[in-house]
């Protein structure tokens, strides 16, 4: 799912981006799942404060709590949601115009067992990602389910 806010100073809240709300709970609308159902996901990491926003986008945490969930190890692979156990974006050297197709593969290895060890989510079924372009302009989410999980 897709969604944009606009650019412009003073019409929004950078730290609370609306159509990054509206695409994840798009994503999680098509899906037919909650943000509690998702195993494992990717945020758009770029900066480190994105990783806090992105937990919130994922409705993980409450606006504003996001750098609580990784404080609290409830992002670590073995925690409530990992989040990022590729190592995110910023390992990846954050390649402009590659970064959603790397976080969807990513889940995808996830979902599929193939990942290494020390990395994987175990008996992870749902995972969702959380894509940017620009200052959080444009927002693309995504969610993936294991072949194992019935659709609909």
């Amino acid at each position: 799912a897709q969604a944009t806010d606009p650019l412009r100073k003073g019409v929004r809240d950078v730290l609370k981006p609306a159509g990054a709300y509206k695409a994840m709970n798009t994503a999680y609308a098509m899906a037919g799942v909650k943000p509690e159902d998702v195993d494992v996901a990717e945020v758009h990491d770029c900066f480190t404060v994105m990783g806090a926003i992105g937990v919130e986008v994922l409705g993980r945490a409450k606006p504003g709590e996001g750098a609580g969930y990784w404080k609290e190890g409830k992002a670590s692979v073995g925690g409530e949601c990992p989040v990022n156990t590729s190592g995110g974006l910023i390992a990846k050297g954050h390649p402009i115009g590659a970064t959603g197709i790397a976080m969807v593969g990513w889940c995808a290895w996830q979902l599929l067992g193939k990942v290494p060890p020390e990395l994987q989510v175990k008996n992870a079924e749902i995972a969702a990602t959380f894509n940017i372009g620009g200052p959080i302009c444009a927002s693309v989410c995504t969610v993936l389910k294991a072949p194992s999980v019935k659709r609909g």
